[in-house]
């Protein structure tokens, strides 16, 4: 998993190893036995009495790299240039980097593959090559096959190993939508008008297309859409397509239509053993 060298505006990760009086000393992770120094003055924003305040030995910090002398072998990084969310998704980019190529030297060493941690990186880098997000294709191909991998270059032994790991240890995640809509008939009959306009929209829904739609009353005029599936691309396609089938029944009918709210949840689901 290591690098080469960091460049200069770059995103690290290190475990603060030395506090010293003007700085700290850390190492960095994605760089094996590379070591980096966060001086003083970038530990934080302000004024920095005791650098303790802000950071613990073992602790994991994340830094953007502000020196890079790569034959001296020096790295200058500052926290106080990076921001809490851009901490955040660092950390978490890392995490599930680490998760996907141990995935990855899993299924090289059940197919009895020699060198199964080069084998992991290599794997890894076609799957960032190809994809925005390898975790994405992955889930994506426990829900539809191994061809999303061999899309990136997998052959097939060890995309199918790697859809097995992937499917022993990873949670699918399950996507859902809820939308709030008010409806409102005029009609004698307008308790009817609107029951068959939500049933309009229950029809919109086929069999093939894999989701789970619930549509109930919450004190009428007022009523809710939800939609859930394995696939985000269906739950966006079919929300849309179920409610804009409801509002347009209803208004065929001379009634008033409309979205009030709208929420967008994604859950995991822990794998079967």
């Amino acid at each position: 998993m290591r690098k080469s060298f960091p460049t200069v505006g770059e995103l690290v990760i290190g475990i603060v190893r030395t506090i010293e009086e003007h700085g700290v000393i850390v190492e960095l992770e994605e760089y094996e036995g590379l070591e980096a120094y966060v001086p003083r003055s970038h530990i934080a924003s302000g004024r920095v009495r005791d650098i303790r305040d802000f950071v613990k030995e073992g602790e994991r910090v994340v830094g953007r790299v502000i020196r890079a002398d790569r034959q001296k072998g020096l790295v200058d990084i500052s926290l106080r240039y990076v921001s809490r969310d851009q901490a955040r998704r660092k950390l978490a980019q890392w995490k599930e980097k680490r998760r996907i190529i141990s995935l990855i030297r899993m299924a090289a060493e059940r197919l009895g593959r020699k060198d199964p941690e080069k084998i992991a990186v290599t794997v890894w880098n076609k799957l960032a090559r190809y994809y925005d997000s390898p975790m994405e294709a992955i889930i994506e191909a426990m829900r539809t096959g191994p061809d999303v991998l061999k899309k990136a270059g997998l052959e097939d032994e060890l995309a199918q190993a790697l859809l097995e790991e992937a499917r022993s240890h990873i949670t699918t995640p399950i996507y859902m939508k809820v939308i709030g809509i008010k409806l409102i008939s005029f009609a004698p009959n307008g308790v009817e008008v609107v029951r068959k306009a939500l049933l309009q929209g229950i029809k919109a829904v086929s069999a093939e297309d894999e989701v789970e739609v619930d549509i109930y009353s919450v004190g009428s005029p007022k009523y809710v859409v939800r939609v859930k599936s394995a696939d985000p691309k269906a739950v966006r396609r079919i929300s849309s397509e179920v409610v804009g089938t409801i509002l347009k029944a209803i208004k065929r009918e001379g009634g008033i239509g409309e979205v009030a709210w709208e929420k967008s949840y994604k859950k995991r689901i822990a794998p079967e053993k």
